[in-house]
């Protein structure tokens, strides 16, 4: 909920610019917008899997030795 909300604030700051005449090109704000999901996406799923993998080694571990 808290993304919807800061997208919806960037997307009300972005049409507002627009009907006040600056010119700003709305597919070029969105392509980076796409990209930077992109890039966090990948980020925390990348962290999300190193964290899950450390986790799940030492679990194993400890398996091991009570064996």
């Amino acid at each position: 909920m808290f993304w919807g909300v800061l997208i919806g604030v960037l997307a009300g700051g972005v049409l507002g610019a627009s009907s006040l005449g600056m010119e700003i090109d709305l597919m070029a704000i969105y392509k980076e917008m796409g990209i930077g999901i992109g890039i966090g996406v990948g980020v925390a799923a990348t962290i999300f899997l190193l964290g899950a993998g450390v986790v799940s080694a030492i679990d194993y571990s400890r398996r091991r030795k009570v064996a």
